[in-house]
């Protein structure tokens, strides 16, 4: 499963998103888990289906016919998602509705980007990039293979070692 840590790499937007719906989720009664993992769900359903343009959250619905239309877009977006999650798929319709008002209100005024699916696209690269490392390629082979540049590649890379580390140190913790 895809985490927000990743979406943070690719996206704030997505990541502010995903925390938000978790939040609301929590709030309204589901227990943590179930909230992340819809929340996990939602925002890839967002980033594969709305993503690739500019958005602007409107202040009030009534405010900009063409920024109501894109939270019509997003509560679908969202109903399609929750319909696939067990718990949530009887009250999809409503919880959608729900979910989008939050996010209007969290939002309110800005204008952002949603990326497509680009959460899934830099898990691979970045973990592709830290095989690579680990296989022996330098910093500049890598900045040159993968179209970055050494210091976007040196974050990577450490963000990947820390990403295994906290997975050692989970994993140690429950053994």
């Amino acid at each position: 499963m895809i985490t927000r840590e990743g979406l943070y790499a690719t996206s704030d937007t997505l990541g502010a998103m995903g925390d938000a719906i978790e939040d609301f989720l929590t709030d309204a009664g589901y227990s943590q888990l179930q909230a992340s993992s819809a929340a996990n769900k939602i925002v890839l359903h967002i980033s594969d289906n709305l993503g690739g343009c500019q958005n602007y959250m409107p202040k009030e619905c009534e405010d900009a016919p063409k920024a109501t239309s894109f939270l019509h877009e997003l509560t679908g977006v969202i109903a399609q998602a929750l319909l696939t999650i067990q718990c949530f798929s009887a009250q999809a319709e409503i919880i959608s509705q729900e979910i989008t008002e939050h996010l209007r209100r969290v939002f309110k005024g800005n204008n952002f980007y949603i990326p497509n699916g680009a959460a899934r696209n830099s898990f691979d690269r970045n973990a592709r990039i830290f095989s690579d490392y680990k296989q022996g390629m330098t910093h500049r082979e890598l900045a040159r293979k993968y179209g970055n540049s050494i210091q976007w590649i040196y974050q990577i890379i450490a963000a990947e070692r820390k990403k295994n580390k906290e997975r050692r140190d989970m994993k140690q913790g429950q053994i």
